[in-house]
């Protein structure tokens, strides 16, 4: 299985701002941004899905937190 980009490496690339001389330094900061929310969506999600396993309150509270996520 691949690597994932992770929040550590994200918080690297954020101090360095070297992944590219080519792009201007607010569009590099406009992609770690959205790195960012991604690695914290994937965690979210995967949170969500844990509780997918237990009781049925545990399950429908996370079926409603996919359904709120979905929308937005």
């Amino acid at each position: 299985m691949e690597r994932r980009l992770t929040a550590t490496d994200i918080v690297r690339m954020r101090r360095s701002l070297a992944m590219s001389p080519q792009l201007p330094a607010d569009q590099v900061q406009w992609l770690l941004d959205e790195a960012e929310r991604l690695v914290a969506d994937h965690r979210r999600l995967e949170e969500i899905t844990r509780q997918l396993t237990g009781p049925w309150q545990d399950i429908r509270a996370a079926l409603n937190e996919l359904y709120r996520l979905a929308g937005e």
